[in-house]
């Protein structure tokens, strides 16, 4: 290993510099890892299942002598990496946080996995989640809790909590996760990590267990924006087992954000609903974030949203009636193996009728999906806002919480910003921003019109070129 060398500080782009040049080895970097994830996954549970390492430095050998051999794959060759645990990887339990699927081990890979291992990326184990994927939050009652890394007291938000946590915490430098209204993006931001969510289809759900289909995607937690557009390159594009996959040809998304003109890209900023409840001091840091903006010489343009009243109404009933068909066989037959939480959410998706998922259904196509567009396609070419109102919450926080001198639901703050991006598929990347005078991480969340992610990411990659370097880890992981 290279001797002073604290790997978790580095992102992907330059591990993967020094792993071309064969100044690190897929082996050091596998022994690093393992190292931090006995010393600190006890206290954070970010982990579901650890692979053996035996197989994994048999793979990271493999990984070196290829590459000495200059048969180099790309940036993600030899560099390990962890998946939801609701991803099916083959050989490897796939409890998705239930009961239910406890004890199930597929058989074969998703195809995000497929594609990201084919580029010579090292799985070593999958991440603690919300049951099922059904929450907010990172608590899960059979698994344990996942832990903030930044403080232990706090939630790591969900539903891709282990991710965001094993990444923060520099257990693993990238994840692959799941976002139905958020559960990339609030705990990406609640952790102080890079979480993007693709356009709907950009990336393959084959493999993967669903929550609520029509809102489902699959993205990564990383820490930079050009690590998030490596992974992103090497996972997109057509699968012939997922029917909703695009065929659009897949960019090189790493060379576009590279070589992005500033001066080519506008930005929106609402003036309602996305800003309207924002804890001060996320609105303070983003604030900075526009300023940090237009230092760059990007043109800032305020704007107005429209329909906001039915951003959340309309995801909820698609999201709780498809979820409830999902599960609708173990309901009848495995009731009590839910939590309490779950088994409720699940209830409550049968009172939904079918005239008001449709009309839910038409609402995003004809409204709010065309609403967007219009914004995005007339003189904006990016919208940008916190991407949660909150930095983490307390754990016993978990029902309500204060914003200024109003009293929210937790969930509902959590989600108020995500949620209608998975309604009507666009992409979206938070991005870390600064810290809370308490030391939490803020983030802003940056969104285009449908496959643009070269185009949000380059707005991050190019913030982070500028403003970055208040990142750094705490105390607990420092040693």
């Amino acid at each position: 290993m290279v001797k002073g060398l604290r790997f978790c500080s580095l992102s992907v782009k330059q591990m993967s510099e020094k792993i071309k040049t064969n100044e690190i080895s897929p082996v050091d970097l596998i022994e690093y890892y393992f190292d931090r994830i006995r010393k600190f996954n006890p206290s954070l549970n970010a982990f579901i299942t650890v692979i053996d390492e035996k197989d994994a430095y048999n793979i990271a050998r493999i990984a070196e002598k290829e590459i000495s051999h200059g048969n180099y794959l790309g940036p993600l060759h030899g560099i390990p990496f962890s998946i939801k645990d609701i991803i099916c990887a083959k050989g490897i339990r796939c409890t998705a946080g239930s009961r239910i699927l406890s004890e199930y081990v597929p058989k074969a890979d998703a195809t995000c996995i497929k594609k990201i291992k084919k580029q010579g990326a090292i799985l070593i184990g999958t991440n603690n989640l919300n049951e099922f994927a059904s929450g907010i939050t990172g608590v899960n009652p059979l698994h344990g809790d996942t832990k903030n890394p930044w403080n232990i007291s706090r939630i790591s938000g969900g539903s891709s909590g282990g991710s965001a946590v094993a990444v923060s915490s520099g257990m693993v430098s990238v994840s692959l996760g799941t976002d139905t209204g958020g559960s990339i993006r609030v705990p990406a931001s609640l952790c102080g990590v890079v979480g993007l969510k693709p356009t709907y289809g950009r990336v393959s759900k084959d493999g993967v267990v669903p929550l609520a289909p029509s809102l489902d995607h699959v993205g990564c937690v990383t820490r930079s924006a050009w690590d998030a557009a490596a992974v992103l390159e090497c996972m997109s594009g057509w699968d012939p087992s997922d029917k909703i996959s695009s065929r659009k040809k897949v960019p090189q998304y790493t060379k576009i954000v590279e070589k992005s003109n500033v001066e080519e890209i506008t930005i929106g900023v609402s003036n309602n609903y996305f800003l309207d409840y924002v804890d001060p001091e996320v609105e303070r840091l983003f604030y900075q974030f526009l300023e940090s903006l237009k230092s760059l010489g990007y043109k800032v343009f305020y704007i107005d949203v429209q329909k906001t009243e039915r951003y959340c109404d309309t995801w909820r009933d698609i999201r709780y009636a498809e979820a409830s068909e999902v599960h609708d066989l173990w309901l009848k037959t495995r009731i009590e193996d839910y939590s309490q939480e779950v088994r409720d959410m699940l209830i409550r998706g049968t009172t939904i009728s079918a005239v008001d998922y449709i009309r839910a259904k038409r609402v995003i196509n004809e409204e709010l999906k065309k609403g967007f567009l219009t914004i995005l396609n007339r003189d904006i070419d990016v919208l940008v806002m916190p991407t949660t109102i909150i930095s983490a919450p307390r754990f016993d926080e978990l029902m309500t919480i204060d914003i200024g001198d109003t009293v929210m639901q937790t969930r509902e703050a959590l989600l108020r910003n995500t949620t209608v991006f998975n309604s009507i598929g666009f992409p979206a990347v938070s991005v870390p921003i600064g810290l809370t005078k308490g030391n939490m991480p803020v983030a802003a969340q940056i969104i285009g019109p449908p496959f643009t992610e070269g185009k949000i990411l380059s707005v991050a990659y190019n913030y982070e070129c500028i403003d970055h370097k208040w990142i750094k880890f705490m105390p607990l992981f420092n040693s």
